[in-house]
């Protein structure tokens, strides 16, 4: 199954961090993350997908997407997942979260890489990527697959 993970970014560098609602049973548990979300059947660019995730998780227009060269491999109740990690830039707008989330908060790259509970490769590593990405380059120059 193809799946995007995307950082949201709004015009002051700040990231939006989503606290997941525990009493969801497919994402479970009480955490702050980020945009996560499949292909439907008919997508095959990522970066239309990440606009249509942000869209239903939080009302927000993505303005510019960044595909990051980063891909996470898992398996995720017997499915194999292949997860392309994106960075999407976002003016500020009235946030309305769906049923998966039921807090937000925007913060620093800083608080953001502190609070996100992170499933990847080292939270330095992810903040590295992250400072990259807030200028719009890539950290990574081949796509790094990463094994969860």
């Amino acid at each position: 199954m193809n799946k995007i993970l995307s950082f949201i970014i709004n015009n002051d560098n700040e990231f939006l961090l989503l606290r997941n609602n525990p009493l969801d049973p497919r994402h479970g548990g009480d955490f702050w993350y980020t945009v996560t979300g499949e292909f439907e059947s008919y997508e095959l660019d990522g970066s239309e997908v990440v606009k249509r995730e942000i869209k239903e998780e939080t009302n927000l227009d993505v303005e510019n997407v960044l595909y990051l060269n980063w891909i996470f491999k898992y398996r995720n109740d017997e499915i194999n997942c292949v997860e392309y990690v994106y960075i999407a830039f976002v003016n500020e707008g009235n946030i309305i979260l769906n049923e998966e989330n039921i807090d937000y908060k925007w913060c620093n790259l800083s608080e953001f890489v502190n609070v996100i509970k992170w499933y990847g490769s080292s939270k330095s590593e992810l903040k590295k990527v992250l400072e990259r990405g807030i200028e719009k380059k890539i950290y990574f120059k081949e796509e790094k697959i990463e094994k969860c």
